[in-house]
């Protein structure tokens, strides 16, 4: 049997074949594309917000390192001249010479009289 686009008549009826195979193959072929184009930018914005969340979470954790560092450098330099030296000993109780030392603590609490 041959497929063609002109009308045919049977039993009185006009009938037109508008929609051929070629067409709908086009149609579900177009439809399979479109298809794919969403579910691939669906897929790229998704990466591209998971990629930000990173972007976001790597630059926090770099401003993080970033005053440790600067603590690092402060204890360098406290090292280098001598400083951290002093206050080390300072904190173990030494006192340097000729040099008053006070103890304060907080007061005890005073005994209250036994009553007989």
């Amino acid at each position: 049997m041959k497929y063609s686009n002109k009308p045919t008549t049977a039993a009185g009826t006009l009938r037109v074949n508008a929609f051929t195979l070629r067409s709908t193959l086009i149609l579900i072929a177009a439809g399979i594309v479109l298809m794919w184009a969403a579910v691939a930018f669906a897929q790229e914005a998704y990466i591209s917000q998971r990629l930000g969340q990173q972007v976001s979470e790597l630059r926090r954790q770099n401003a993080q390192i970033g005053a440790q560092n600067a603590g690092y450098h402060k204890d360098v330099e406290a090292l280098s001249n001598g400083t951290a030296d002093e206050e080390e000993a300072r904190m173990s109780g030494f006192a340097k010479p000729n040099e008053r030392t006070f103890l304060v603590t907080t007061p005890s609490p005073s005994p209250t009289p036994r009553s007989r």
